[in-house]
């Protein structure tokens, strides 16, 4: 498929996405970057933040992404992790709870490790919320 690369996010549970895409962004440990058609082979390490990619039409599309690893292969994109969910998936007030949650186990907290566990809660549930936050900005402008 010329101009495009084929886009598969992975979880152990099931393939959250196979499709077609115009251009793949998302938050590495070191950087954001993006991956468009004919891109250089690479592997990274992937951050909890959001990726975003465009469809065949150039609509942009979100999902959370929770850690992990993108391959870049022969116009293919490959994305290993835990946890994904596409932004259309995600309960808004849900993601707002766990967000309120884990900053007051953050304040709450006096231990290390359960401060480093709180702020790994926080990091998901923002991730969550820019993905749905993505998906309502879609719809407003249609």
């Amino acid at each position: 498929m010329d101009g495009h690369i084929q886009l598969k996010v992975i979880t152990p549970e099931r393939i959250v996405l196979d499709t077609p895409a115009q251009s793949i962004t998302a938050t590495a440990r070191d950087g954001q970057l993006t991956v468009l058609p004919r891109h250089e082979p690479l592997v990274t390490a992937l951050g909890m933040d959001v990726l975003t990619y465009k469809d065949e039409e150039g609509v942009e599309h979100s999902a959370a992404i929770i850690g992990g690893i993108l391959e870049v292969g022969e116009n293919t994109v490959t994305v290993l992790t835990d946890t994904a969910e596409l932004g259309i998936e995600i309960d808004e007030a849900r993601a707002t709870q766990a967000k309120a949650r884990a900053e007051a186990e953050k304040i709450q907290k006096t231990d290390k490790l359960d401060t480093q566990l709180a702020e790994l809660a926080l990091t998901r549930a923002i991730a969550r919320l820019k993905a749905v936050e993505m998906v309502k900005s879609r719809r407003k402008l249609r």
